[in-house]
């Protein structure tokens, strides 16, 4: 049985052969989440404020704030060719202050290197959540990178916090025993879908319940260190080999064409891309596709549902696009069944 999207199962390949996130990032910190990463950062740097993409899951914001974070908002979305020029216009009028901050997001995995040279005031803070080791991760001049690990690799939760300066991390999260109970209830729900994908007599809502039941922790989740199972696996995932057969499945993908519908490719061939991104002119369309793929068994995602308020390119993009995760879970055999459904849909 195929089925393309929503939560990872259980995966034994690409163990072994190095690669792994700790050869990236060997002087890193490891978290339940992404945001716990941004969290603990904020609070031990100091700093009195936080600017954020105006393009970003809302979800996360509301988790932010109920944390205590003071956030202030610039323009910045996916299709945008370059954030520097509204930072640096913020920083001329004297807005930036040194006692800010600034996240900057690779929307998808698919920007080039944004240099901060030029924001000379705050601190830069880079959100690498849907490309760990592309160019700009890899080669990142900002004084922290973050990320959240479950939305990219095969584990049931996780964030990371690095410097590429080399800057001083803060203290080593510490473990919790609620957070290892929930991530072994993750655990168990990967390894029964891996079960239900592979033919066995595994029940669908068995497993989806563990995920389900569960997600709302991570909205309020005090700060502490991934969960120990996690923590072993990465020792041996083979990060490179994993991302490099998404960036396979990708380029087969790529190529799909439709009137009224296109495709967001890549700024940098260096980059590995989070998902094949649609962007259609019309929210029905869009929302008419997503229902199609959804009976047959494609479960793509909005990323991110932006609130009406905010108006222009940055709401009219949410409405028009549409995520379809062509991950390291699908051979090539897959993702041409896969281009084949989305083709006949369009």
């Amino acid at each position: 049985m195929i089925e393309f999207g929503s939560d990872f199962h259980y995966i034994r390949d690409f163990q072994g052969l190095g690669n792994t996130l700790h050869d990236f990032y060997p002087k890193a910190n490891y978290y339940a989440d992404g945001r716990q990463a941004l969290i603990h950062l904020y609070q031990t740097q100091g700093w009195k404020r936080l600017w954020m993409p105006e393009y970003f899951c809302y979800d996360v914001i509301a988790s932010l704030k109920e944390a205590g974070l003071n956030l202030m908002f610039y323009q910045d979305w996916p299709e945008a060719h370059s954030d520097s020029e509204t930072l640096e216009n913020i920083q001329r009028k004297d807005r930036l202050l040194s006692t800010d901050a600034i996240l900057r997001v690779n929307y998808y995995g698919i920007r080039k290197n944004r240099s901060p040279e030029s924001l000379s005031v705050a601190a830069v803070v880079e959100d690498h959540t849907h490309d760990l080791i592309g160019d700009w991760p890899i080669h990142s001049s900002a004084d922290w990178c973050i990320a959240s690990l479950r939305k990219t690799l095969p584990i049931p939760e996780g964030g990371i916090l690095w410097s590429p300066l080399r800057l001083p991390l803060p203290e080593a999260p510490e473990k919790s025993e609620k957070n290892e109970e929930i991530a072994a209830i993750r655990w168990e729900a990967m390894k029964l879908k891996a079960g239900y994908l592979a033919g066995e007599n595994i029940e669908k809502e068995t497993f989806r319940s563990g995920f389900i039941n569960t997600e709302d922790y991570f909205d309020s989740a005090p700060v502490c260190s991934l969960d120990n199972t996690s923590q072993e696996y990465l020792e041996s995932f083979n990060v490179k080999e994993w991302y490099g057969k998404k960036r396979d499945n990708w380029n087969l993908l790529r190529d799909i064409r439709k009137d009224g519908v296109h495709i967001l490719l890549s700024e940098d061939t260096d980059s590995y891309p989070f998902s094949l991104i649609l962007l259609f002119d019309f929210l029905d369309e869009r929302n008419r596709v997503r229902r199609a793929l959804i009976d047959k068994n494609i479960y793509p995602a909005v990323l991110w549902n932006i609130p009406a308020p905010t108006e222009g390119e940055i709401f009219q993009f949410s409405r028009g696009m549409l995520s379809i995760h062509c991950d390291g879970r699908y051979t090539s055999d897959d993702i041409l069944q896969l281009k084949s459904v989305i083709e006949s849909v369009l």
